[in-house]
């Protein structure tokens, strides 16, 4: 782990946000020809090469996106159009497999354990903007029990309330160019809680990072494989290392 530009005490810090896709989530065990044959076995003896067809069809999005993360937050609606077909039970199947291919990343849920202890409250922000991608991520969260964890779900879509409710406050917001940082902002100063008694946990060094600083929040750059950004406060390899900030 690697302290850098730290500004505050982190025993001060009150309100903690978690990226989803490659941070609290682990991809590492997805295998496109083995998900994409889950999903259309059933087909493949009306219309044989079908499975092969979009496994194809699969790696053109990827290449495309430049990664299964950005694929997952932008291109989800083209994964449903080109390789689901827009068709329902598809995509539901799509789904429910999509869950036996992902896990939570080593050493989170410790993580998170200890920073309830500690009395933080914790969301999640996602850059993930369709209603049907807050569900797979409440599907996934309930899958492994880490939902009661989580206060919110902030995404482009709107945030999922501990209660269920769907607020639209974060509608239309999104990373990229910082805007869901600035609703978040603003909500948290309505608690009484500044930027710098919140932090952001994320991957990327330009959305989760950078976009989040500039707003004043202190920042923590998770990067398992040790791609540091000289704009994090913090950077971690491992989420056992939040023990040792918080």
């Amino acid at each position: 782990m690697k302290h850098m530009n730290a500004r505050t005490n982190l025993k001060d810090v009150r309100w903690i946000g978690f990226d989803y896709g490659q941070c609290l989530m682990d991809s590492s065990r997805r295998k496109i020809e083995y998900w994409m044959a889950v999903v259309f076995i059933d087909l493949e003896k009306e219309r044989p090469g079908i499975i092969d067809e979009k496994v194809k069809l699969y790696k053109e999005l990827m290449d495309k996106y430049g990664s299964y993360p950005r694929l997952q937050e932008k291109g989800r609606d083209e994964i449903h159009s080109l390789i689901l077909e827009d068709d329902s039970c598809l995509i539901r199947k799509y789904y429910d497999s999509e869950l036996k291919f992902l896990k939570p990343a080593e050493g989170v849920v410790d993580a998170l354990k200890y920073l309830k202890k500690l009395g933080k409250e914790i969301s999640i922000v996602t850059d993930m903007g369709s209603g049907y991608a807050l569900e797979v991520i409440k599907n996934f969260l309930n899958t492994y029990d880490l939902r009661g964890f989580f206060t919110d779900i902030i995404s482009p879509a709107g945030a999922i309330r501990q209660d269920g409710s769907l607020d639209e406050y974060y509608k239309g917001s999104n990373k990229e160019d910082g805007s869901i940082f600035d609703r978040l902002s603003e909500e948290l100063k309505n608690k009484g809680i500044n930027p710098s008694q919140a932090a952001i946990i994320g991957d990327h060094p330009i959305k989760d990072v950078y976009q989040s600083k500039k707003r004043g929040f202190i920042t923590i750059h998770y990067t398992p494989k040790k791609r540091e950004t000289t704009e994090a406060d913090y950077t971690i390899t491992h989420f056992s290392q939040l023990k040792d900030i918080f």
